[in-house]
């Protein structure tokens, strides 16, 4: 199994996608305006290797045991922006590098606490 180094921005860990993370990168890959559906294979497929140490819900990902690429360039093949549960502005990314998705990541605008994984109802794509 590939394995992923931690530092202090990113937790080490290995498990599956929760429904919620699976359900949110489903809803961003289905709503982009550009190839993302093309990935929607993947997300049966893939598995955390880190999360955040920041509080955010942001996760790097690997596909089956391949090593992973969680850092360096990035295409960026979803975006979007809403709101978290606790009502903060976030914005939603989903990174590919190497041609897996790589990352989820959650940014908090107005907030540097922690906070929880926006439900995609609380989201709209650019």
């Amino acid at each position: 199994m590939g394995s992923y180094m931690a530092d202090q921005y990113h937790r080490s860990v290995s498990r599956p996608l929760t429904e919620q993370e699976a359900a949110l990168l489903r809803w961003m890959l289905e709503h982009s305006g550009s190839d993302a559906h093309t990935y929607l294979d993947q997300i049966s497929r893939l598995r955390v290797v880190s999360e955040c140490t920041c509080g955010c819900p942001t996760i790097d990902l690997a596909l089956d045991d391949q090593p992973t690429a969680t850092t360096g360039g990035s295409l960026v093949i979803a975006d979007a922006e809403g709101e978290s549960s606790e009502g903060f502005k976030v914005n939603v990314i989903v990174h590919v590098r190497d041609d897996v998705i790589s990352e989820l990541e959650v940014v908090a605008f107005d907030n540097t606490g922690p906070f929880a994984l926006p439900r995609p109802a609380d989201l709209r794509t650019f």
